[in-house]
């Protein structure tokens, strides 16, 4: 099953960088358990992700995600069955937009006035799977 979302970032902006180091360890930690892998996009306004695995183990995550007070108005926009996860050796992988990668997030449409939780999930997994292909 593969399941992705988008939601407004709740984050205070002086926490941001030690707080998404917590949710990426937290996630990488349970999504191994869980046998769940993906992928999470984060703007300073948004986040989107791409969870793959079980449908149970899948939901119970996004489970986990929809009460988080660190996401504000989920958007879920694509939940799938899949032949083969696009990443399989991701617990969780992330890309923040920064200066290092903005051109890329840039060519998919996500800029200050049309963020991450704005755009179509074909789009959001394009993204994510770029990023995670530069990041290996």
């Amino acid at each position: 099953m593969r399941l992705v979302y988008s939601s407004e970032s709740r984050l205070v902006e002086v926490n941001r960088r030690a707080e998404l180091a917590r949710m990426i360890a937290t996630a990488q930690r349970l999504n191994a358990d869980n046998h769940v892998t993906g992928f999470l996009l984060a703007t300073p306004g948004a986040f989107a992700q791409v969870l793959e695995g079980d449908a149970a183990n899948v939901a119970e995550t996004y489970g986990r995600i929809v009460v988080d007070p660190r996401h504000g108005n989920l958007r879920l926009l694509a939940r799938e069955p899949i032949e083969r996860r696009a990443f399989a050796g991701w617990s969780m992988g992330l890309s923040k937009q920064d200066q290092t990668n903005d051109f890329i997030f840039s060519l998919y449409g996500v800029t200050p006035e049309a963020d991450l939780y704005a755009q179509p999930a074909d789009t959001l997994l394009d993204l994510a799977g770029e990023l995670a292909g530069r990041i290996r």
